[in-house]
């Protein structure tokens, strides 16, 4: 269940959050910097596809208590 006030994003476009932030990532972040992101288990190949096509390395996903893709990890 996700609050009124959560934020959502369009169906045809399920990555607009995480391209975003990725990219202001790629000027914001220090070189070695690391992007953190609690991502949606549907997406986690497709997230960590975007951000290796940005250039961001070592990207890790991590599983919740429930063993969901639930967390990623990835460094600039």
């Amino acid at each position: 269940h996700e609050p009124h006030l959560a934020l959502f994003v369009p169906n045809e476009f399920p990555l607009l959050f995480y391209e975003t932030i990725a990219t202001q990532g790629l000027h914001y972040l220090k070189q070695d910097g690391w992007l953190f992101f609690e991502i949606n288990e549907q997406y986690a190949a497709e997230t960590v596809a975007l951000l290796q096509k940005l250039g961001y390395t070592d990207i890790v996903v991590q599983q919740d208590m429930q063993g969901k893709n639930r967390m990623l990890r990835a460094r600039k």
